[in-house]
């Protein structure tokens, strides 16, 4: 059975404080950590997050790779965008 390393009161306290502030797949993926450090099995939290058991495997091991960083998402490869940085904000 897989679960994540135990994680330091200090950690847990940045998971949390990032869950609430990162959107989207991000935050998923930090409960999905946070479930598994209290005990959570892998495939109960994939049925909780309704994806597959290989994908929360995948990102308890990202995380103990490379920590919280490791949860983002990378770059992406193909065409670059046209738009210039001023015209992104917009």
């Amino acid at each position: 059975m897989v679960f994540v390393r135990p994680l330091s009161e200090n950690e847990r306290r940045e998971l949390k404080r990032l869950a609430r502030r990162e959107v989207g797949r991000v935050s998923e993926r930090i409960r999905m950590i946070l479930l598994s450090s209290r005990g959570y099995s892998v495939p109960k939290i994939a049925e909780i997050f309704e994806c597959d058991v290989a994908t929360v495997r995948h990102w308890i091991e990202r995380f103990e790779a490379e920590g919280v960083e490791g949860l983002r998402d990378r770059p992406r490869g193909g065409r670059p965008r046209k738009a210039d940085a001023a015209a992104q904000e917009l």
